[in-house]
C-alpha cells in the first residue's frame, strides 16, 4: 500500500488536488434524498435542534440515526437550499424528493416530486414523505405540477462545515446561476447553493440531479460541459466522483469507466450495478463488479475486477488535522459478457 502525506495544512481541497487526489468512487450513495429550503445562516446544530428545521424534521433525522445504529445502512440525503428570490416565494417552503426503485432494476433518474408547502406545514410534510404515505393526499394542494419540474445543479457552499466549500463553492454557483440557470435552451435548469454534502476535499464539488451525479474540483470549463453535456467526456475523468444509484467505492470506479467508453449517452440509460464477488478482508482491497445497461431497449452486461491501487492520506477537512486515508481504485479490463 503507498501512502503519501500532506507537508503542510491549506485548504483541503488544495492539498488534495496536489496530491492526485482521484475522486472515483467517492460520491455519496442513497436510497432517497429531500431538499428542504431553509434561510441562511446553517449552523452546525442544524439537524439536531429546531428552529430553521420544525421539530417533526428533527424527530425525522433522529429516527433514522437510531436505525442507522441497529442496521448499519443510511440511505438518505437530506439536503437544505438556500432561498432564491427567483425559486422561492415567502411563507412557503419548496421541498424536492427524489427516490430509487427499491426492486433493484436499472434505472437513469431518480424520480421526482416536489411541493411548495406553508411554512407551519413543512414537518408534516416530511414525515408523510417519509412515514406516512398513506397521508400524503392531503398535501396534493402544494405539490408543483410534473411540467415545472426542473434539473437542480446543486453546489455546495456550506461555509461552516469547511471553509473551502464557501470560498471555493460560492464562485462556481454564481457563474452557472448567473451564466446558465433560465437562459434560452436552459429555461429547465435550477442551480442552488446546497448544505454539505460530503467531500469537501473535492470542492467545488457539485451534484447533478435527478440524475444523482457527483462532481469534483469544478471550473467554469468544466462546469460549463456537464451543464450543457457536451464534448470529449475523457477530460472531465478526474472530476467524475460517481453516481449516487451505486455504492460507494468499486461498483462506481468501475462505472466511471464505462461513462467513459460510452460517452454521454451513457447517463441517459437505465443501469445498475453490485458486486459479484470480493476480498473477504473486513477491509476489501478489490472486487469484482458487474454492470448492466439497456441500450436501444437491449440489456448489455459488462464484468470488471477493480482493487485499489493505493490511498492517498491527506486531511478530509480544512479546519481539522486529522488525516483520512483515501482508496485509489484501479479498474481491469471490461469485460462484455452479454448482449446483441
Amino acid at each position: 500500500m503507498t501512502v503519501t502525506k500532506t507537508k503542510e495544512k491549506a485548504f483541503c481541497n488544495v492539498a488534495a488536488r496536489e496530491l492526485g487526489l482521484d475522486p472515483a468512487g467517492h460520491a455519496g450513495s442513497f436510497n432517497d434524498a429531500v431538499l428542504i429550503e431553509t434561510k441562511l445562516p446553517w449552523v452546525r446544530s442544524i439537524y439536531q435542534e429546531a428552529g430553521a428545521l420544525p421539530q417533526e424534521a428533527i424527530d425525522l433525522m433522529g429516527l433514522w440515526m437510531e436505525r442507522y445504529k441497529e442496521t448499519g445502512v443510511f440511505g438518505h440525503r437530506p439536503l437544505l437550499l438556500a432561498p432564491d428570490k427567483e425559486y422561492s416565494q415567502d411563507g412557503y417552503r419548496r421541498v424536492v424528493f427524489y427516490d430509487k426503485p427499491s426492486d433493484g432494476t436499472p434505472f437513469e433518474a431518480f424520480s421526482q416530486r416536489e411541493y411548495l408547502v406553508p411554512d407551519e406545514d413543512l414537518g408534516l410534510l416530511l414525515w408523510a414523505l417519509f412515514e406516512k404515505p398513506e397521508t400524503l393526499p392531503e398535501f396534493d394542494d402544494y405539490q408543483v405540477p410534473m411540467a415545472q419540474i426542473a434539473r437542480d445543479v446543486l453546489v455546495c457552499t456550506h461555509g461552516t462545515i469547511d471553509v473551502a466549500c464557501a470560498k471555493f463553492g460560492y464562485p462556481l454557483y454564481k457563474m452557472l446561476r448567473d451564466d446558465f440557470a433560465g437562459k434560452p435552451c436552459y429555461e429547465n435548469l435550477r442551480v442552488w447553493r446546497v448544505s454539505h454534502f460530503g467531500g469537501h476535499v473535492f470542492a467545488p464539488t457539485l451534484m447533478d440531479m435527478p440524475t444523482g451525479h457527483y462532481w469534483a474540483y469544478i471550473g467554469e470549463e468544466q462546469a460549463a460541459q456537464i451543464v450543457e453535456r457536451s464534448g470529449d467526456v475523457s477530460g472531465l475523468r478526474e472530476h467524475y466522483r460517481g453516481w449516487a444509484g451505486l455504492d460507494r467505492g468499486f461498483t462506481q470506479a468501475a462505472e466511471r469507466e464505462l461513462w467513459q467508453q460510452k460517452g454521454w449517452s451513457w447517463f441517459d440509460a437505465p443501469k445498475s450495478g453490485q458486486v459479484i464477488g470480493k476480498d473477504e478482508q473486513d477491509d476489501p482491497q478489490w472486487a469484482d463488479v458487474q454492470l448492466t445497461y439497456i441500450h436501444d431497449g437491449v440489456e448489455e452486461v459488462y464484468q470488471a475486477h477493480v482493487d485499489i491501487e493505493k490511498t492517498i492520506e491527506t486531511h478530509p477537512s480544512t479546519d481539522r488535522d486529522n488525516l483520512y486515508a483515501y482508496p485509489q481504485y484501479r479498474v481491469g479490463p471490461l469485460s462484455f459478457v452479454q448482449g446483441p
